[in-house]
């Protein structure tokens, strides 16, 4: 499983976060947008060990702005 956040512009020249297709955060400042993003996306990742990235989606194309990659766990041994 991983989380993608996404930074799209909403009206007015300003940013929202979507979560799939669940608006998060609307009506920010492109680098508010970013910072924020990218910090959701690293609590998400050191609470849940889960892959998680945001891109910055625009028309045509989108921009990868930060990935983290799913942290493997190792099985637990026992120890008598």
């Amino acid at each position: 499983m991983s989380v993608v956040l996404t930074i799209k512009e909403s009206r007015h020249g300003l940013w929202r976060i979507c979560s799939g297709p669940d608006v998060l955060f609307d009506r920010l400042r492109f680098a508010h947008a970013i910072r924020l993003g990218r910090g959701l996306a690293r609590e998400e990742h050191a609470s849940s060990g889960t892959a998680a990235r945001v891109e910055m989606i625009c028309n045509d194309f989108s921009i990868p702005l930060v990935q983290y990659a799913e942290v493997r766990r190792s099985p637990m041994t026992a120890v008598s």
